[in-house]
């Protein structure tokens, strides 16, 4: 699976061994982060730098998410951007893994987003890499065999009786008809490979 994980750089300083545990455990268990940011905010982190937005933070972000097939969040340190990045994933039907690490005389509150009721949302809490590891394998193994991705599709008429028309003539049916024309758009987008290209 393509994961997009994410944390508050806030916490990197305190919490920056945990979020590559958790991070070096996604890529063993052989899936790809699509924006791997965590050793560059962690080495600034150590020369008391806090990563800091930039324009073109919030669109990079954004595209992670899209075209990630799960999102895991560790939400030690809570903030409105991973919240925001938590919500947007859900909103897009991606599924969701919400982690906080146990900490010794601290009571977390729940989130604002655990009061969502969303189907895709997973909220666990874990106190050794261990317990994080087979956490995260758990929610793998729940979400990887996932069937494909359905939506509605409006079409005016004219697009509609061309496709019932090329569906007759090529003997194909109308699904297989987009997925060539959406696949042939595909290799022909520069700026998506470019982007793919950037997060291998």
């Amino acid at each position: 699976m393509v994961v997009f994980f994410t944390c508050s750089a806030k916490g990197m300083a305190k919490f920056g061994l945990f979020y590559k545990n958790a991070r070096n455990t996604i890529l063993s268990l052989g899936h790809k982060i699509n924006r791997d940011w965590i050793d560059h905010s962690i080495n600034l982190a150590k020369r008391g730098i806090l990563e800091k937005s930039t324009d073109t933070h919030y669109s990079n972000v954004v595209a992670a998410i899209m075209t990630a097939d799960a999102v895991i969040v560790d939400s030690t340190v809570p903030s409105m951007a991973i919240g925001h990045q938590a919500t947007l994933a859900l909103q897009n039907d991606k599924p969701v893994l919400l982690l906080k690490l146990k900490q010794k005389g601290v009571n977390m509150d729940k989130l604002f987003i655990e009061g969502s009721g969303a189907k895709n949302l997973e909220v666990f809490e874990y106190s050794t890499p261990s317990q994080m590891k087979n956490i995260v394998e758990i929610f793998f193994k729940k979400y990887e065999t996932r069937p494909k991705k359905r939506f509605n599709l409006v079409l005016t008429g004219y697009l509609n009786n061309y496709l019932s028309w090329a569906s007759f003539f090529y003997k194909k049916t109308k699904t297989d008809l987009i997925h060539e024309c959406v696949g042939k758009t595909l290799e022909k987008d520069s700026h998506y490979k470019k982007y793919l290209s950037r997060n291998k």
